[in-house]
Formats: C-alpha cells, structure tokens, sequence
C-alpha cells in the first residue's frame, strides 16, 4: 500500500477521488462529496488530503478543513471492497501526526447521515454528535429582487477588517480566527466576498466560490443588531444573482441544522436539502 500526502488537489487526484466516489455512491447510494477544491486551512503549508492506492488503484482517501485552531474536521471514504483493514484508522494518523504542532483540542467527524460503517467509526472513537449540515441546492428559474436597501459591494484586500470584525460578531468567531479565514478566500481567484452596507455601514457579508462542479454561497451573515429586517435575504438575492452570472454550474450552500431562520430563508428562496451530513465530536486532549 503507497500513502501520500497532499497540500492541494491536481486534476489527476481529483477524478480519482471522484471515481472512487462514484463507486461508493453506486454501493451505499449515498451522494455526499469531498470538498477537494482548494486549500483553506490555517496553516496552508501542511497536507489536508491522505490517501492510499493499492498499486494503481486509489483505495481510501481522508481529508481534513482546518480553517482555525479550534477543531479539525475530518472526512473519509474507503472503496467498498477494501474496508475492514483498517485504512481509514492509518490515514486519520497522518492527520493526528501531521498537524500534532498546533495542540487542535478536538475533532469533528464529518459523516452521510445514512452511512451506517461511518457512524460505527464514530461510536468506536467515542464521538458525540453535535449537529447536522444540509447540502441545499438552488432549484427555482428566478428571484424576485424585493427591496433594495442594501449597497452590495465586493470586498477587496482592504476590507479585511471589516470582513473579520462582521465574522467575528455574527458568528463569535475569534477575530484572529476570522482574519486568518478571510484572507485566504480574498487570495483565491474563484473566491468572491460580498459586503452589504446600510448607509455607508458595513452590516452584512457573504461569500461564492466557483468551483468546478457547483458554485457554492457561503459565509452568509448579519450583525446582531440588524437581523430581522430582510438584510439577509437581500444579499442572498445578490449572490444567487451573481454566481448565474459568473457560473453556469449549480448553486449549493450549507445549513447547520441549528440555524432554522437560515434554512427557513433558503428554502423560500428556492433551495432544497439535497444531503444531510452529521458532526461527531472527539477531544483530542
């Protein structure tokens, strides 16, 4: 068995990551994807992606999103034919070993709620659900644009304190933490970041990334203070109005299950729950 590790993803390791998911999905029938676009960790210098071939084939694969010193979120996959080795044990080792210098005090298990072999690692590891994220895919032929209250501007290297500073109170986010996050979007390409102001105010951010397979909106959010008052909804519009424009790829988004104004909102906007993934927690200390 050959092991390797990867800082980012080449057309090459992506289809046969995708291949080996197509045979999972066709095995279990499930149809949860690796986020193996691009590289959005703390720390971009370590690896985030392990794999394993046997000889030519690639057999199991774990990935990890580290985007703050809080947790490491892990997901992996092994080929049907090859589980029960103890691959994924090997390859969730890499991980522990590679970014043992950052002290992370816990992991999250990332999980298809239907898989049943991945909610047995998780008991086996003592995890603890925590929560569970909807995939939602845009589905309606238009949206009306409602009312326009907001000055929607995309956010440039300058911005970056506004950026945190909005993270930081929306989602209580260290500031460190958020800065660290929104600057390595800011220095993607395929990263677009939003700023919504209400009289020259800074009150809202959200964020699309267009990737190969989907352009996916995330990061939306409202400060405290100016919640309830359709904001949200109005930079939503935007950025489905503007991902059709840059991209003819589908527009997906993630939901915690938590947050039911949220995913009340994208429903009504046209998305629907396509995949619904459960977050196990392990202390690592």
């Amino acid at each position: 068995m050959k092991i390797t590790s990867h800082t980012h993803v080449d057309e090459q390791l992506a289809k046969e990551i995708r291949r080996l998911e197509n045979n999972i999905k066709e095995y279990d029938g499930i149809r949860n994807e690796m986020y193996i676009a691009d590289n959005l960790n703390f720390d971009a210098s370590l690896p985030w992606v392990f794999t394993m071939h046997n000889e030519e084939e690639l057999i199991s694969v774990v990935t990890a999103f580290i985007p703050s010193k809080k947790e490491i979120e892990l997901m992996g996959i092994t080929h049907p034919g090859h589980r029960r080795n103890g691959y994924f044990s090997i390859l969730e080792k890499q991980v522990y070993e590679t970014w043992d210098k950052h002290n992370i005090p816990s992991l999250l298990y990332v999980l298809n709620e239907d898989s049943h072999s991945g909610k047995a690692v998780a008991v086996k590891r003592e995890a603890v659900y925590q929560y569970t994220e909807f995939q939602m895919e845009y589905t309606a032929d238009d949206l009306e644009k409602g009312t326009c209250n907001l000055e929607i501007l995309r956010a440039g290297e300058n911005d970056l304190e506004i950026l945190a500073e909005i993270q930081e109170r929306a989602f209580g986010l260290p500031r460190e933490d958020a800065r660290t996050f929104i600057n390595l979007a800011l220095n993607k390409s395929n990263h677009y970041l939003f700023i919504g102001y209400l009289n020259n105010t800074p009150v809202t951010m959200g964020a699309a990334a267009f990737l190969e397979e989907a352009s996916s909106i995330y990061g939306v959010c409202v400060l405290p203070e100016h919640q309830g008052f359709g904001y949200g909804r109005e930079l939503m519009v935007h950025l489905v109005k503007a991902s059709e424009q840059l991209s003819d790829q589908k527009i997906t988004l993630e939901v915690d299950s938590k947050n039911e104004r949220a995913y009340q909102l994208y429903r009504k906007l046209g998305f629907v729950a396509t995949t619904s993934t459960g977050y196990y927690r392990k202390s690592l200390i």
